[in-house]
């Protein structure tokens, strides 16, 4: 019978490469859609205007009452104008 470790060397390293392949492809994949992401939010912020019905962090719908800087006020549907992040909001409905 013959010796198996040289060939459970050649493939472990063979699984090892492929390995570090996947995750290279993974982290330039994973940088590309992040950069999307900030596009899109940093177009988002930009464009908020007064009367917009926007939605933020856990699906709460509003309409823009007043914007101070990185503070939003928002007032919902109960009547409660709620004052939140400019960076909490995910959607503008248009």
């Amino acid at each position: 019978m013959e010796a198996l470790g040289p060939y459970i060397l050649a493939s472990s390293l063979v699984m090892l490469g492929m390995l570090v392949l996947l995750g290279v492809a993974y982290t330039i994949w994973s940088q590309l859609n992040m950069k999307k992401k900030r596009a899109y939010f940093k177009e988002l912020h930009a464009d908020l205007k007064l009367g917009q019905e926007v939605m933020f962090g856990g699906g709460i719908f509003g309409t823009v009452k007043e914007i101070d800087g990185d503070r939003v006020a928002v007032k919902v549907r109960s009547g409660a104008v709620l004052d939140v992040s400019r960076y909490a909001i995910q959607q503008i409905d248009r």
